[in-house]
């Protein structure tokens, strides 16, 4: 009715500041702050801007619920990635670390050639045996 009438007044207020009760007709509403309600005085009806906005009009109804799932799901799913990236890193980092530790533990750098003496070589050191005996104590 009010699309066709002129000489009309048009509210406008942020949608948290509607109130509606029980004891209200349908379509009625009030307002929880009244400084916050705006009201503009349409003198005549403007028959171009009502039909180039009618023709433009275009109505959806989303799926808010499985959006707003589907967003959870995806910070699941982020999350649980974050998660395994570290797990797999600490477990590389405690392999890497146990293999340190296994090489320190382990006989094989006690006999490698670079290391070991023969006693020609010794001879050869032109040393007595008494310097041997010191050098060896």
């Amino acid at each position: 009715m009010g699309n066709k009438v002129n000489n009309i007044d048009v509210v406008y207020t942020p949608w948290y500041n509607l109130k509606k009760s029980a004891s209200m007709d349908v379509g009625q509403v009030g307002f929880h702050n009244t400084k916050m309600v705006r009201t503009v005085k349409v003198e005549k009806r403007l028959n171009e801007v009502v039909n180039r906005l009618n023709k433009t009009k275009v109505e959806r109804k989303p799926d808010l619920k499985a959006a707003e799932r589907e967003a959870i799901n995806a910070s699941e799913r982020a999350e649980r990635k974050v998660q395994l990236r570290d797990k797999k890193r600490r477990e590389e980092m405690d392999r890497l670390e146990r293999e340190k530790q296994a090489e320190v533990r382990s006989y094989k750098g006690l006999m490698v050639a670079e290391k070991m003496t023969s006693n020609k070589q010794v001879a050869s050191a032109n040393k007595s045996l008494q310097e041997l005996e010191d050098d060896f104590m």
